[in-house]
């Protein structure tokens, strides 16, 4: 192996003879291949991708190279711009041999399948200079921190969750609101796992037609329903060995539940218009921003599927409990859009916003920030317009902390009264927030950077009904 070759390896490998299929990943402009013989490779924007392009025409997880030992394909994961092969745009596609593809408006990269190639498997690849648009691709080493950045006591303790629950095969329900990084936690617990070298299939329940979702999940054969052409295989089937993050779980309608209940206790999945079960080998791990017990409560999710899911239980703290963590994770995103440096003056207006859509809310601000920048890749002064007014401390977080003193009992327990605080604010924060939206419940979650589900489900905590408050409104 050259010294410029950069090579995945993937630990803990499964004993049994070395397979002789590899895939190799080149873009123009890079020095070396990309080599990986085994598991799944991303590519896209995010750092935490084997494969990083800065582009911005490319989604944060743009494709997956997936590597089976029946053979290669690659999944484009609904991007935006898409992924294209000879002009046209392709979602799976079967590698054999080489192709191109073209990535968003303007990347392309070459994937090339081939037999053992000549080169010595490494315990950590090259370090390399990274490249003018495509960061070093490497493996993410067992207890790595990856994405989760931060030093606050509230990541130390998740850190330490994640750590002792990875190397085990325990179900995990990761609890947390919109945009607190969910599915960086369940990458976590894959990476830090044995079957960090198995592939990490990603199922969002909420982004799935219902009527689909059993096929989706399961698969299904040829012919099972109008459309059916040939047989498929669902996200259990391809995760076999590895791990499947089930997000969005509370959004799984009632009626299939049964089916992820079975999956769960024998590790069987039958697939739609089958005739038999299937057995996986599969570790799961599922997301929520719901409270799954009320969820219960309420006959919206079964109670014994809930107690399968939580054997081990994570629960992400949002950004405003750590906020000491702000500097770091801006920064973060800020070297990872253009190389850029942010300001004291602009770090302290980021450090006083209450980012109700926590750390997803956060990287969008940062991203648009340095793009809209005039010289990218240098000290951001300053944001855009309307980040600066954004960014002011909402009047009513104002009014709440000028008031502090005479809102706060004393006398009753620490936690209540904090409790009470929080709920005020939230009912003052809301009731503003929709009257400057105009009383348009899609404007108001672009302003605040609230998820317009979750941005609801606070109007129904607060008993606020958007209609009824839209119509006192009118003349």
């Amino acid at each position: 192996m050259s010294e410029n070759d950069r090579t995945m390896t993937v630990p803990n490998r499964r004993a049994g003879p070395p397979p002789t299929r590899y895939v190799e990943v080149v873009s123009p402009g890079v020095p070396s291949p990309f080599r990986a013989r085994e598991g799944v490779v991303r590519v896209g924007r995010d750092v935490g991708n084997e494969i990083v392009i800065q582009d911005s025409f490319v989604s944060r997880v743009h494709i997956e190279i997936r590597i089976y030992p029946h053979g290669v394909e690659v999944v484009d994961l609904d991007t935006k711009n898409g992924t294209h092969y000879q002009g046209a745009r392709i979602r799976e596609l079967k590698v054999t041999g080489e192709v191109t593809l073209m990535l968003g408006k303007q990347v392309t990269i070459s994937i090339r399948v081939g037999d053992d190639a000549p080169f010595t498997d490494v315990t950590s690849p090259a370090i390399l200079a990274p490249p003018p648009t495509i960061a070093p691709a490497r493996a993410v080493a067992r207890g790595e921190r990856n994405e989760l950045i931060g030093d606050s006591p509230a990541m130390h303790r998740l850190r330490t969750g994640i750590a002792k629950m990875a190397p085990s095969h325990l179900t995990v329900l990761i609890e947390g609101e919109t945009g607190t990084g969910k599915e960086v936690i369940a990458r976590a617990l894959h990476q830090q796992s044995p079957r960090a070298g198995r592939p990490l299939v990603v199922f969002d329940c909420a982004a799935v037609s219902p009527n689909l979702i059993a096929s989706e999940l399961f698969g299904h054969v040829k012919g099972a329903f109008t459309g059916a052409v040939g047989s498929t295989e669902g996200a259990f089937r391809r995760a076999d060995g590895g791990t499947l993050f089930l997000d969005e779980i509370g959004e799984l309608p009632l009626e299939l539940q049964p089916a992820l209940l079975r999956a769960l206790e024998a590790r069987q999945v039958k697939p739609v218009g089958g005739d038999g079960y299937r057995n996986v080998d599969v570790r799961v791990v599922a997301a929520t921003n719901r409270a799954l017990e009320a969820e219960v409560q309420a006959g919206r999710f079964r109670q014994d599927l809930l107690f399968r899911l939580a054997v081990g239980r994570i629960k992400v703290p949002p950004l405003r409990s750590r906020v000491e963590d702000i500097p770091a994770l801006a920064q973060h995103f800020a070297r990872a859009v253009g190389g850029a440096v942010l300001s004291p003056a602009v770090m302290a207006l980021l450090v006083a916003r209450p980012w109700r859509g926590n750390v997803r809310e956060l990287r969008n601000v940062i991203e648009r920030a340095v793009m809209l920048s005039p010289t990218p890749g240098t000290v951001i002064n300053s944001l855009d317009d309307d980040d600066d007014q954004d960014l002011v401390m909402p009047e009513t977080l104002q009014m709440s902390l000028a008031t502090a003193g005479s809102a706060v009992e004393a006398e009753v327990p620490f936690q209540d009264a904090k409790q009470a605080a929080v709920e005020r604010f939230e009912r003052d924060y809301l009731l503003k927030l929709f009257e400057r939206a105009g009383c348009n419940l899609s404007e108001a979650a672009r302003r605040s950077g609230v998820d317009r589900r979750y941005l609801r489900e606070l109007f129904k905590k607060h008993n606020l009904d958007p209609t009824t408050l839209r119509a006192l409104r009118r003349p």
